[in-house]
């Protein structure tokens, strides 16, 4: 029969074995993340690579000293218990190992494969799970990774994981003398509390000591699928704004909120007042108001579109004529966030905070919507989705935000019940047909429309209506660049080319009815085209959140001094940058007279030239907050800039910059100053019903 602190010190043993066990498994996972996911290792610097598996062995140690000290804690309340209750604690601890190994095994996987379709570790984007249609979201899932496999092999590994520490620790002979076995237990424990504290120094180990590169990658090798997800939940938790409005305007180095603006305007503001402007007069629109249509397409990515290749790899169909001369493209430009959501709510309200519409802020109505000053106008102002309307409540809070309708799926199947849907909605060409016809409807009624439509057809998992044609593709036009295989390409490139197609189908209807010569249209995706590249650095930061931007604005739109700069096809330039915020300005400066709008960064892009563009983006991923992109480089993370310069004469890649150069520092400042007034501005109504 075994002593108490034999059968303690086997348990003590087999304790250690698994957390042994899990160090290896994680160790493991971050070297496959940097062999499947990372670029060229000869690519990084050695010693970069070393400080982020160093860090992150720590952070391993810390997370599985937290999970696995509380059980040594437990055992010693069973020491002296009878070999029942012993039992009893003993199988309860096998249970409980085996699960946390199971969960953080799970996490890893998920974390590689979410890094495959994000770009990112786990984060906040990943409570979309709950927060959005996890129906649809856990089909896709099924439908596009191998989740049975993956949940077999984690359970297979776990468990063996589990069994060879226990069954290792069960041939335990060494006899451990009582007055030892204290000062055992005791040395455990404190190793356990060091290893959760992660340091010796005066501080633990924390979020900050995560960086250790100027290499994005090489920083989100960090953390594990545990650790993602426990810094993904900090995150969420932060969206509760608490009370102090000025709290963002002071952790970028502001004391006012007049303050930041003076700066990103270069001019005095000091009244609440000034932060909204009156259009001038537009004689054009006096005559005749015109529509204004907005396309927000889903995953419409720019870096696919350097692959166009109408005879053998045709990703546009039949919106080829608009995007090579009939309308006004603008290739470099850049989304405000990185998923839908997001990004809707950064183009509609010109926030950096999100999300917004799910619980109290969705109450809110903010005066930065970009609807409101066309409802003032007596337009009637109207949201259609091709997905279920309470999707992130949307059908409740945009009605906040200066719409009048909101219309979603049900609404076309209605109309059109013979309508292809799938997993996200209704297929776009049916959204597209209800949109013309409600155009032309409103037109012969003599309403002035302002429509916003957000697309789902391009979304995993990746579909085209049987009825659909593809026009001529080949993948591997793609080369080394697509980071997936041929068959998944494929079902991307023809998921891209309907809705290109769509889109398209959607511009010819318009014209055949005469309704374009007084719409003024505007397209560009919600966020970058996701699966079919790595972006295992910021050396293609326009490419990794690059979207592209279509405008039509009317001859008879279009303002006195802007036909010099009027991009096309054979003269556009790549200097040329655009974003996300500058679509509704450019809107209101061609179809508004007279009418308040915010006082906003964003620019009029028929107004701007190479050298004064800016591409500003929210996008928070490049562990810190904004991204701004100009002719003189780009800078990530006002809070702790991080600088780029070009390497190329297209723009398209970057490398670090030491000492950032004037125009870039320039850059910064100014980016950094409108970013904490826009937050600040959404952060003061959220938290008071009244406007200072």
């Amino acid at each position: 029969m075994q002593s108490l602190s034999q059968r303690w010190l086997k348990w003590h043993f087999s304790l250690w074995l698994t957390f042994f066990f899990a160090l290896i498994g994680l160790s493991l996972f971050r070297l496959g993340y940097l062999y499947f996911l990372g670029p060229e290792i000869a690519s990084l610097r050695t010693n970069d690579l070393i400080s982020a598996f160093w860090i992150g062995f720590r952070f391993d140690l810390k997370y599985l000293a937290i999970f696995s000290g509380s059980l040594l804690l437990i055992s010693l309340l069973f020491y002296s218990v009878s070999a029942k209750l012993w039992s009893f604690f003993r199988r309860f601890s096998l249970g409980y190992l085996f699960i946390l190994l199971l969960l953080i095994n799970l996490l890893g996987m998920v974390n590689y494969y979410y890094f495959s379709f994000y770009q990112s570790p786990i984060n906040v984007l990943i409570f979309g799970l709950n927060d959005d249609d996890t129906g649809a979201i856990l089909a896709t899932l099924w439908s596009d990774f191998p989740v049975l496999r993956v949940l077999i092999s984690l359970f297979i590994i776990s468990f063996a994981q589990i069994y060879f520490a226990f069954k290792y620790a069960s041939r335990l002979t060494w006899q451990l003398k009582a007055p030892l076995l204290m000062p055992l237990m005791l040395a455990s424990i404190v190793i356990m509390v060091f290893f959760s504290r992660g340091s010796l120094g005066k501080f633990p180990l924390r979020a900050m000591h995560m960086s250790v590169s100027s290499n994005s990658f090489v920083n989100q090798l960090v953390p594990s699928g545990l650790h993602a997800l426990h810094l993904a939940n900090k995150d969420r938790k932060t969206s509760d704004l608490g009370t102090d409005p000025n709290s963002s305007l002071k952790a970028l180095g502001f004391t006012t909120w007049q303050a930041a603006a003076s700066q990103c305007f270069a001019s005095s503001i000091t009244n609440y007042a000034d932060l909204q402007q009156k259009l001038p007069l537009n004689t054009q629109v006096e005559v005749k108001a015109p529509h204004v249509v907005v396309a927000i397409m889903e995953a419409w990515g720019r870096h696919l579109m350097l692959f166009d290749d109408q005879q053998q790899n045709d990703l546009l169909g039949n919106l080829r004529p608009w995007v090579q001369g009939k309308a006004d493209y603008f290739p470099q430009a850049l989304s405000v966030e990185n998923g839908t959501h997001p990004s809707l709510e950064g183009i509609l309200w010109d926030t950096p905070i999100t999300p917004l519409t799910q619980g109290k802020y969705g109450f809110v109505g903010f005066d930065t919507s970009r609807a409101l000053p066309y409802q003032k106008a007596g337009y009637k102002t109207v949201f259609l989705t091709a997905g279920p309307g309470e999707w992130r409540q949307l059908n409740k809070a945009l009605l906040r935000q200066g719409f009048d309708l909101v219309l979603d799926k049900e609404t076309i199947i209605n109309a059109y019940p013979q309508a292809t849907t799938h997993t996200w909605g209704v297929d776009d060409e049916w959204m597209f047909k209800y949109a013309a016809d409600f155009l032309n409807n409103a037109d012969k009624r003599g309403e002035q429309v302002l429509l916003v439509m957000l697309s789902v057809t391009n979304h995993p998992p990746y579909r085209v209506p049987d009825h659909y044609q593809p026009k001529a593709l080949d993948e591997s036009k793609l080369g080394s660049a697509m980071a997936v295989d041929a068959k998944f390409g494929r079902s991307i490139l023809e998921t891209y080319q309907y809705a290109n197609n769509s889109l398209g189908d959607f511009l010819h209807s318009l014209e055949k009815k005469k309704l374009l010569a007084h719409t003024l249209f505007a397209a560009t995706g919600d966020h970058q085209t996701r699966s079919i590249f790595n972006y295992p650095d910021n050396s293609q930061l326009p490419l990794k959140y690059g979207v592209p931007l279509l405008f039509h604005i009317p001859e008879a739109y279009k303002l006195s001094n802007e036909s010099v700069n009027l991009p096309t096809k054979q003269s556009i330039n790549p200097a040329m940058w655009a974003a996300h915020s500058d679509i509704f300005p450019t809107l209101w400066a061609h179809s508004l007279s007279e009418v308040e709008t915010p006082l906003t960064s964003g620019q009029n892009v028929y107004s701007a030239t190479p050298e004064t563009s800016i591409a500003s983006s929210f996008i928070a991923t490049e562990s810190g907050t904004g991204i701004a992109i100009s002719r003189a480089g780009a800078v990530t993370d006002f809070s702790q800039p991080k600088y780029y310069q070009w390497m190329d004469a297209d723009y398209l890649k970057l490398k670090p910059l030491e000492n950032p150069t004037p125009e870039l520092e320039a850059l910064m400042h100014k980016e950094k100053a409108c970013f904490a007034l826009k937050d600040w501005r959404i952060r003061q109504q959220a938290l008071s019903p009244q406007t200072p």
